[in-house]
């Protein structure tokens, strides 16, 4: 059985706030998952790049995520 590739979105740290925050695909960062960028292996390596040369957040890192039954960015359970 072959496995599917697993999506990610990238997460940060908001340097203002403290709380998480989504990448989303306008290069914006949203405290809504639902609105992240989902990502495919190839696109995780440049996007992540983006974000950590970003001054607003600190410590970017991908995280693995799906679509949802509605279309809407999800985290994937652990």
């Amino acid at each position: 059985m072959t496995q599917s590739p697993q999506t990610k979105v990238i997460s940060a740290t908001d340097i203002a706030k403290g709380d998480t925050v989504y990448l989303t695909s306008c290069d914006a960062w949203s405290r809504d998952v639902a609105l992240a960028e989902l990502l495919n292996e190839e696109d995780v390596d440049w996007r992540l790049a983006f974000a950590n040369r970003l001054r607003e957040v600190r410590s970017a890192i991908p995280v693995t995520a799906r679509e949802d039954a509605q279309g809407l960015t999800e985290l994937a359970a652990a």
